[in-house]
Parts: structure tokens; C-alpha cells; sequence
């Protein structure tokens, strides 16, 4: 007998709108990302099929032009960590960036939730989570003014913050610093755990997620090739698989 997934995901980066058959296409998922919100009537297509929508948040800084008056209010005060805008690390080479200092982020929790009501989503993704994705320079400067205080466990504040704003949490990779993730994410992304590696050795990476000791947490497994081989392993553990720009019926297959 198949397993039966309880959920599907899918993500959307290309463009602001859907077209009629994208928005056909993603009502048949539970859970779909944007990278920028859709427009209302789309929104509102798609809670009426059942979908829940997130919208993509960068977790550790945002971009100088692309910052909203709320971000730019914060450059140059205590909220973040440079005091020049830096590029590369986890961000782009071609754009300024401002790291957020997490030790000052409880504002943040209630700006972002307002955010997602506004566009009428139901959470937010976090992308490039932990302290792994923090700018070296922007790290040294945490170090510094808080010499005592582990990244990652400011970071969490600002998580528990967010869950009391009643906001649904998708965390990219937050399965590697779990103790500080994980209790408040209700999805979790292994984006390329596949990738290039065999079979069996991506079943052993899969088999390490800390599934029972955070049983509430769908982890979901994101690829960019090889659909077949995606859905194939995730469905070992019950779970969904997705490759960006490949419509297939595989990812329904035992969907309850």
C-alpha cells in the first residue's frame, strides 16, 4: 500500500501575479511561498482552495534598495549590526545589505506580522537561517557588543515573538541548529539535502532529521532537478517533494 502524504508544498519566485493555469496549478497544493505577495483576488482564490500562502522574508538582513520605510528607519541605529552596508556572504555580490542585530528584533516580529495581513498570506518563509548565514563582518560585530549571547538563541526570541502574532512559520534549513528553530516552525525546508549524492546516501541524510523530537514540523524537500528521484526519497518518509518549474503529477500520488 502507498504512503499517504498529508501535505503538499510548491514555491513561486517568477513574477508578482499568477497566470490562469499557474493559479490552477498551485490551488492543488496545501502550501505554496511567494517571493512578493499576489494580488488579492489571487490570494483569495487560493484560501478558497484550500492553499495556504507564505512570503518569502530574507531571516538575517534585507537589501538596501529594497527596504521598506520600517527598515530603513532601523539603518544606523542599535537594530543592526553594520554601520556600512556590505555585500556577499549569504547575499548578493552586486547589492547592499543591512544585517539585523536579533538581540533587538522584537519589533520586527510585529512589523512582519502586519506585513503578512496586510497581503492577506497566512505566514512567512525564513530563508537562509542560523548563524551560518550571518556576514562575517556583521558576526564580528555581534561578537562584539555581545560577547555572551549565542546568535541563535537571540534569533529564537524573535521566532517565539512571531508565533505569538499568530503567524505560521516555514524555516529553510532550520533542522540544523534544531534546539533553536524548530520549536516554532511548522514547516521546515531541506532545500538540495539530495542534490548530487546517491540514493543511499541521501536516505541516510533523511533518516537524521529530528523528526520525533519535533514531531509537529513537516519537513518538506526542495530540488532543482531530478523530480522523480525527489518525490521517490521524500515519499520513503512520508513526505513531499518539489522541483521549481516542473509540473508533475507525482507530487500528489497518495495524497490524502
Amino acid at each position: 500500500m502507498a504512503l499517504l502524504l498529508a501535505l503538499t508544498f510548491a514555491f513561486h519566485y517568477d513574477s508578482p501575479s499568477l497566470t490562469p493555469a499557474q493559479l490552477q496549478w498551485f490551488s492543488r497544493f496545501d502550501v505554496l511561498v511567494t517571493h512578493e505577495p499576489l494580488p488579492r483576488a489571487q490570494v483569495d482564490a487560493l484560501h478558497k482552495a484550500g492553499t495556504k500562502l507564505f512570503l518569502y522574508e530574507w531571516s538575517v538582513a534585507f537589501y538596501d534598495t529594497l527596504a521598506n520605510p520600517w527598515q530603513r528607519s532601523l539603518i544606523h541605529t542599535e537594530a543592526v549590526l553594520n554601520a556600512t552596508p556590505l555585500r556577499g556572504g549569504a547575499g548578493s555580490n552586486d547589492a547592499d545589505a543591512w544585517y539585523f542585530d536579533p538581540v533587538h528584533m522584537t519589533a520586527r516580529a510585529s512589523q512582519l506580522a502586519s506585513k503578512l495581513r496586510a497581503a492577506g498570506y497566512d505566514g512567512t518563509f525564513l530563508d537562509t537561517t542560523t548563524v551560518a548565514n550571518v556576514h562575517p563582518e556583521a558576526l564580528k560585530e555581534f561578537r562584539r557588543r555581545h560577547p555572551d549571547v549565542d546568535y541563535d538563541e537571540a534569533f529564537a526570541k524573535f521566532l517565539a515573538a512571531l508565533k505569538r502574532e499568530h503567524v505560521l512559520i516555514f524555516t529553510n534549513q532550520g533542522y540544523r541548529d534544531a534546539e533553536h528553530y524548530l520549536p516554532y516552525a511548522d514547516w521546515d525546508l531541506t532545500e538540495s539535502l539530495i542534490g548530487s549524492r546517491s540514493r543511499d546516501e541521501a536516505v541516510a541524510l533523511f533518516e537524521q532529521l529530528p523528526r520525533r523530537q519535533y514531531p509537529h514540523v513537516h519537513f518538506a524537500h526542495l530540488e532543482y532537478a531530478n523530480a522523480e528521484q525527489t518525490v521517490a526519497i521524500s515519499r520513503l518518509f512520508a513526505e513531499p517533494g518539489y522541483v521549481p518549474g516542473v509540473q508533475t503529477e507525482l507530487y500528489f500520488t497518495g495524497k490524502r
